[in-house]
């Protein structure tokens, strides 16, 4: 590929094929079979230094298939199924003339249709993605070829080559990062496309490497350096020590010796005889952690300008060391930001990325309904081969004892297929002719006709839903996969984080507590939520202050939201604990990773934080002058005021080392030399973590005790509080510890452990200084949505980080704990004072701790039967201790039993992977389980349930990533469930119910004729109208019930949220529920086979003229009969008639009628036995019309009884709602809407009030003259529950019924 030369040089010539080329591919392909080492070693290089280390090329391909492998893979997919193995078995069988009853081609062209429009499908899709890959693979970027930076294109690029990317552009692959025009060598990416979050991230330069970035010849000497080209130009790279400019056939002679060397030789790697000259990697394998990295370059000192020891300078040709930690390092996916441009070399390519290492397929989830599907495909496969059964034993013995009395059959002439003196070869041949003929038993356009639905209803009704697009941020819903459709009308426990989740996730400064005293005078969402649940609602906050002026509404600022006269405009400088104070504003300003944008001004600047409490910090730090106003690579400034308030001045904090925040430590620690010279730790954490580090002061630390008073306040109003402390260093005890600390920091095994372990050692004897409140207010609509779930009978679990008196007060304010709740709480806190008092071992406290949870637990469960014997609800709160102990095998299942008996848990401080095992725990149980998360420590839970949602927040993308659906706000999850999830539950339990109805009833009647016929195989119907039943005749009602079909409008879903236990009982798709159909099936078949051969075409003259019909003028009537009643049947059962179920209903019936027509006047050899039949004979006849009308009348009358019993004498919930939807409506229609209760509606009135009155029949509600057996006072109580406020009405639907169109409503 010919490459443009973008900077000074000559062109480089185009690479042409060549020998050595070929043999460089041998070389690749047998190193690639070389055993790896511990760490990864990659060699900076122009050449071929690499060669013998097997790493990707930057090439990649995410597609499923290529050329060769599309028809393979593909129809291997596509005959996993069961449904298509069979149809193949019976398409293969078919080509066997004296087996096969019909023509292969009626077989194989409906085969052919299905998987391929299957496979047409996966086509596209993949397409698409080579489509992308292909974009990806061409983009531009540039490399340094020895001499110069070319332009390349990014799938040339490979581990070791320097790459220069320009402001942004996308990284091509993963880089250290060398240098960059700024200061520091530092450069700012955007992570959007690797995790959603818009903020940009600060990444810093190798130290020592600066002048890679340089201009003109400095610039060019070091990266020459680092790539070890020789000085005139010639590179070192392709083998150690040897020049460029060698000739062709020596270098083909080198490649062939080192393909002959790493043939023979594949049990070690192959290391270069000598370390080439340029600078080397030696790093962690490829792994997936987007957020860990571990490694070491090795710098030639030509390209090295940082600071050297005195071993460095004792042998200048030694190469330096220099640890590599992840914010040196720039991932594939990121884009370079606010920076001309960088220079990086390139450590993973292709595959090998870290983005890529993440990109493995999500857990396989399949429904409930799906699954069930799956056995009843198989429990019909076993009646087929049960009824071949039966027909291979009738045809036999027939054959044997009475064939001879047949004497005009000539058996005794006959081949195998009826050969008298081989019964059991009879048998056999008749058993896989009645494999053949039987296969209409098994729906083979079900899976097209099932993936259609549900790609429906993800893309066009819950994708298109105006309800759940969110306009403030711009966020539509995603359906990111239309499997789990129905799964959404199943739900029976949602598990929820709180942060993001059911809060805004937006932070603002509110509270604090310095020096033992409490500051900011506010009161929380939280507060006045829980105050007016427990009827003290509190007064509205003022207006004015106390000058009289007026107090602006909402935060000061985005992210500070703290009022207090008596530190606010500098007056904690008055205070007698100023120094306290100082000290605590100045872990704000500095204890953190914040990148300040724009003009370093406290007006203009904006802070790009990595989460939104930290950004709340800095800018509270800001409002109380301290302002943060840049930072370099080891060092931030702060404007600060002077101590006797004055002035301000800008100081300068030198970072020495900062230790990182993680779920783990729960503290982030930053060790900086003050402007005063001393050497201070500044670190903030968790109160539980903070406290058990504080240093030691007989009689505990001053203000300890009021702090802890005060974040405990906090905690009660909602608050999450944060500790601050510090800690001073003398300059030999911050020397000796951070020769460990780098000594761990260069270690490539146990990277993280050792410096966990170092700032163990650092972060103790802290000195406390305050504590901090940030306020995250409820989303809108979440209390609401809490509630309707629970009355729809969802149990909803909130796992979060909080303190239980947080996490309690927040359940308070969201419904989740009510006051008419008993709630138990389980804990082991006078335990865990005992531990961090260190009154006893952690053996004993685990003993012991473990002893509490149980008896805590089965005293909850004691409870909760009472509370059920009561009738009242309960609810659990558990602590992230308790919860760690609960969750042991031998607890797990008390824990699972208490946990399921209530309405509500709340388990709190709990950790990422506590989310993933309670989500896995209820889901073992059998309940189906839907998590919802925002953050990317919601990411296991959300795969672990069955349904995952991710929240499009504040936190990035990774948990949207991860899930089945995804939306912007909690509260949508009511529509997404009680509305979309219930329709789609029934449409589709409804569709596979009626696609196995209507198989087995075709099934049936060619089974009725085939033992008629004594077993011989003789088929009734034309080959090629059966072939289309289930294409052209039958399937179009079926997927308009999958699409469009509500029992009640979508107000009324929202209204009565009790209509949703129907899925969770999985009503709609029961073993009684399937047998049902199964016996209306039979029925039919039965009823039309009889009616039609023993009532309609006895024996009499059909025709005017005297003639009886033939077997085709027969089949013809019996399938017209069995088309119009499996058609009517749909229009019998469904709920909700628009235009599309019309067309789709009376429309099958017309085609039908339009196909016997077309065979009828067709050529003999194309229409087989329907030639002449239609058209002359049959329609003609005044029977066949007179009769088909009486035939659909029998076959529907038993479903039509039970349907208009079970309506009137036990109906179900469903069925009520649709009397009020119908007196609503009319009364609406007379004007005396306000009448609804009082018109003889009395349970209609006591559905919309949740009573449990005893109302008179539906017929008599609506004003019919109809009476019944008036139903149970319990049955509606239980059955149908309202929801009183305007609110949720209001919310429910966008037109006035909810019928979400043109619709007419059947009752």
């Amino acid at each position: 590929r010919a490459r443009v030369r973008v900077a000074s040089g000559p062109m480089a010539s185009p690479e042409k094929p060549s020998i050595g080329r070929t043999l460089s591919s041998m070389a690749t392909f047998a190193s690639s079979r070389v055993h790896e080492g511990e760490n990864r070693v990659v060699h900076v290089t122009t050449g071929d230094a690499n060669i013998g280390y097997h790493h990707k090329g930057n090439a990649i391909s995410t597609g499923k298939y290529n050329p060769a492998t599309f028809f393979p893979k593909g129809l291997y997919e596509q005959f996993r199924r069961v449904a298509n193995l069979y149809f193949l078995s019976v398409a293969i069988i078919s080509l066997f003339d004296a087996i096969s009853p019909i023509k292969p081609y009626t077989i194989w062209s409906p085969l052919c249709l299905v998987v391929g429009l299957s496979m047409a499908k996966e086509a596209v899709e993949d397409y698409q993605r080579h489509k992308q890959d292909h974009e990806q693979n061409t983009s531009l970027t540039e490399r340094f070829d020895g001499v110069s930076m070319t332009q390349c294109e990014w799938r040339d690029i490979k581990a070791g080559d320097i790459v220069r990317v320009v402001r942004d552009q996308s990284f091509p692959c993963d880089l250290v990062l060398l240098a960059s025009p700024l200061d520091d060598a530092v450069c700012y990416v955007e992570t959007k496309n690797l995790d959603g979050e818009t903020n940009l991230k600060l990444k810093r330069g190798v130290e020592g490497c600066g002048a890679c970035g340089a201009r003109g010849e400095k610039g060019l000497k070091a990266l020459k350096a680092l790539a070890g080209v020789i000085d005139d130009g010639r590179t070192n790279g392709d083998v150690p020590n040897a020049p460029t400019a060698a000739t062709s056939s020596t270098r083909s002679s080198s490649l062939l010796a080192r393909t002959s060397s790493l043939m023979h030789s594949t049990s070690r790697r192959q290391e270069p005889a000598v370390d080439p000259p340029g600078a080397r990697v030696e790093c962690e394998h490829p792994n997936n952690s987007l957020y860990t990295f571990t490694g070491n370059l090795d710098v030639p000192r030509a390209a090295y300008d940082g600071p050297l020891t005195e071993d460095d300078l004792a042998d200048p040709t030694r190469k330096k060391k220099v640890s590599l930690v992840p914010y040196n390092v720039l991932l594939r996916g990121s884009s370079l930001r606010n920076t001309e441009y960088v220079f990086g070399v390139a450590i993973y390519a292709g595959h090998d990325t870290k983005v890529m290492m993440n990109s493995s397929a999500a857990p396989s989830k399949r429904s409930q309904i799906e699954l069930g599907m799956d056995r009843v495909v198989l429990l019909m496969l076993l009646l087929l081969l049960g009824m071949g059964t039966v027909t291979a034993i009738v045809c036999g013995v027939w054959i044997k004892d009475k064939s001879k009395r047949a004497w005009y059959l000539r058996t005794s002439e006959a081949d195998m297929v009826f050969n008298p003196s081989d019964a059991p070869l009879v048998g056999v041949v008749a058993f896989l002719t009645s494999y053949v003929l039987y296969g209409y038993l098994i729906p083979i356009s079900l899976y097209v006709s099932l993936e259609f639905v549900k790609v429906m209803q993800a893309a066009v009704f819950i994708n298109r839903d105006r309800r759940l697009y969110h306009a403030e941020t711009d966020t539509p819903m995603r359906a990111r996969t239309s499997n789990l459709n129905e799964e959404l009308g199943m739900v029976h426990v949602v598990l929820s984080d709180k942060t993001g989740t059911l809060t805004c996730n937006s932070m603002e400064f509110f509270k604090m507590s310095i020096a033992g005293g409490s500051y900011g005078a506010g009161v929380t969402e939280i507060e006045r939520a829980v105050a007016k649940r427990n009827g003290n609602p509190l007064p509205p906050p003022p207006t004015l202050d106390a000058r009289g002026n007026k107090i602006k509404s909402g935060p000061i600022e985005p992210g500070f939201n703290f009022r207090d006269d008596r530190v606010e405009d500098g007056a904690w400088m008055r205070l007698p604990d100023k120094e306290t104070f100082r000290d605590f504003f100045r872990v704000l300003a500095v204890c953190h990773t914040v990148i300040p944008e724009g003009e370093p001004t406290p007006d203009t600047v904006c802070y790009q934080a990595e989460s939104p409490d930290e950004s709340a910090f800095v800018v509270a730090a800001k409002r109380f002058g301290f302002f943060f106003r840049a930072r370099h690579t080891s060092a931030i400034e702060v404007d600060e005021p002077s101590h006797d308030g004055t002035s301000t001045s800008t100081k300068r904090f030198e970072i020495l080392n900062i230790l990182e925040f993680n779920s783990t430590r729960k503290r982030m620690s930053v060790i900086a030399r003050t402007p005063e010279g001393s050497i201070v730790l500044y670190c903030k954490g968790a109160d539980s973590v903070i406290y058990e580090r504080l240093g030691f002061v007989a009689g505990g630390q001053a203000h300890a005790a009021a702090t802890q008073a005060h974040m405990d306040d906090y905690a009660a109003s909602g608050l999450r509080t944060l500790c601050l402390a510090k800690r001073e260093l003398s300059n030999a005890e911050y020397a000796s510890w951070n020769e460990t600390y780098t000594a761990a920091a260069q270690s490539l095994e146990k990277r993280d452990e050792k410096i966990d372990a170092c700032a163990e050692v650092i972060e103790t004897e802290l000195e406390l200084l305050g504590a901090t409140a940030i306020e995250d207010k409820l989303q809108d609509g979440v209390p609401g949505c809490i509630e309707q779930l629970m009355r729809a009978g969802v149990a909803v679990w909130v796992l979060t980080g909080d303190k239980q008196d947080t996490a309690i007060n927040i359940g308070q304010a969201c419904s989740l704990l009510r006051e008419d709740m008993d709630v138990h709480v389980i804990n082991i806190n006078d335990l865990i004072k005992l531990e961090s008092d260190r009154a006893i071992s952690k053996e004993d406290f685990d003993k012991r701790g473990r002893a509490s949870v149980a008896a805590q637990i089965k005293k909850g469960i004691a409870a909760c039967d009472e509370c059920s014997a009561r009738e009242r609800d309960m609810g659990v709160v558990i602590d992230g201790r308790s919860l760690a102990f609960a969750l042991e095998p031998t607890l797990a299942p008390d824990f699972l039993s208490l946990g399921t008996g209530c309405v509500s848990v709340v388990c709190c401080r709990v950790s990422p992977l506590q989310k993933a095992l309670v989500t896995g725990l209820v889901k073992d149980s059998g309940k189906i389980t839907l998590a919802i998360g925002d953050g990317a420590n919601d990411v296991g839970m959300i795969q672990a349930a069955h349904i995952g949602v991710g929240i499009s927040g504040q936190e990035g993308m990774q948990a949207v990533m991860a899930s089945d659906f995804a939306f912007a706000q909690f509260r949508f999850l009511e529509r997404l469930l009680l509305v979309h999830g219930r329709y789609n539950y029934k449409r589709v339990s409804r569709m596979v119910t009626y696609f196995f109805y209507k198989n087995i009833a075709f099934g049936l009647t060619l089974f009725a004729y085939n033992l008629e016929t004594s077993a011989s195989g003789q088929v009734v119907y034309n080959d090629w109208l059966m072939s289309a039943f289930n294409i052209f005749f039958v399937s179009l009602p079926v997927l308009a019930l999958g699409c469009f079909d509500q029992d009640v409008n979508q107000k009324s879903c929202v209204q009565f949220p009790h209509l949703y236990k129907q899925g969770q009982e999985n009503q709609c798709f029961t073993t009684k529920t399937q047998l049902f159909w199964a016996l209306n099936a039979t029925y039919v078949s039965v009823v039309t086979y009889f009616f039609v051969f023993y009532g309609v075409h006895a024996g009499e003259a059909d025709t005017k003229d005297g003639h009886a019909f033939g077997l085709w003028e027969v089949g013809t009537t019996m399938y017209t009969g069995i088309v119009l009643t499996i058609n009517l049947q749909m229009a019998q059962m469904i709920n909700y008639w628009t235009w599309v179920q019309h067309c789709a209903i009376w429309g099958s019936i017309l085609i039908w009628y339009a196909c016997n027509a077309i065979l009828s006047d067709t050529d003999r050899y194309w229409s087989t036995y329907s030639f002449q039949i239609f058209t002359p004979t049959v329609a003609p006849t005044p029977k066949y019309w007179t009769a088909t009308p009486l035939i659909v009348f029998v076959a529907l009358l038993p479903d039509l009884i039970v349907r208009a019993s079970r309506r009137l004498f036990r109906p179900e919930a469903h069925h009520l709602v649709q009397e009020y939807e119908r007196l609503d409506k009319r009364l609406r229609a007379s004007g005396a809407r306000e009448d609804v209760m009082g018109a003889g509606a009395e349970a209609l009135a006591a559905a919309e009030a949740g009573a449990a009155a005893g109302p008179r029949t539906p017929a008599s509600a609506s004003g019919g003259a109809t009476s019944g057996t008036p139903i149970k006072p319990s049955q509606v109580g239980a059955e149908v529950h309202a929801t009183p406020p305007a609110s949720r009405q209001k919310s429910a639907a966008g037109d006035e019924d909810g019928d979400g169109g043109g619709g007419r409503r059947a009752g």
